[in-house]
């Protein structure tokens, strides 16, 4: 585990474990629910139905948490590497001209991401919405999905053979609850 991004693991883990315990909740509810005497056969057959989707929906959960771990390794080497970066790096700006230099353009460079906080994030979002102020974990996931939707244009406007993006805005736009879209877009224009 990369020191970077403990914290933020460990409330991803958090967050599965208390989606863990509700399912085993339910399951354990419609377990309960099977033990009546004289139930029925066909609703025997349908609590226990219940309870086995519910303790299955673990499976996916725990997928959703291995590839969570695998974006936040690679976040965490998004942010060393443009940290540690020596050589020149891409020139971004959000005006429609370099002072001092001739370009040709391009063409457009397009960075987007979908991104979500964690199940124990987006509750206690929840909560703070009862008093107001700002929620920390939305900030933080919009930080986020900014630099991973940069990276991505970067990456584009650089196999276009770019020298710098030009004229960069940002775009964001709310896809469910708790789930934003963010995208980066620039002209891609190469140093004559």
């Amino acid at each position: 585990m990369k020191r970077g991004n403990t914290r933020e693991k460990r409330e991803v883990v958090i967050g599965v474990a208390l989606f863990g315990l509700l399912q085993l909740a339910c399951a354990i509810g419609f377990w309960a629910l099977c033990r009546i005497p004289g139930l029925p056969g066909w609703l025997f057959v349908l609590f226990a139905a219940f309870g086995m989707f519910f303790a299955g929906l673990m499976v996916p959960a725990l997928w959703a948490l291995k590839k969570r771990f695998q974006e936040l390794d690679a976040l965490e080497n998004i942010k060393s590497v443009t940290q540690n970066k020596e050589e020149t790096t891409m020139l971004l700006v959000n005006i429609d001209y370099i002072p001092g230099k001739e370009f040709e353009v391009l063409g457009m460079a397009k960075g987007t991401v979908v991104q979500s906080k964690n199940f124990g994030k987006d509750f206690m979002a929840g909560m703070k919405t009862l008093v107001g102020g700002e929620i920390t974990g939305y900030t933080e996931m919009l930080n986020e999905a900014r630099q991973i939707a940069v990276k991505r244009m970067v990456d584009e406007a650089e196999g276009l053979g770019a020298d710098a993006v030009i004229n960069i805005r940002y775009g964001s736009s709310a896809v469910m609850q708790g789930a934003a879209e963010v995208i980066a877009y620039g002209t891609a224009v190469r140093f004559k």
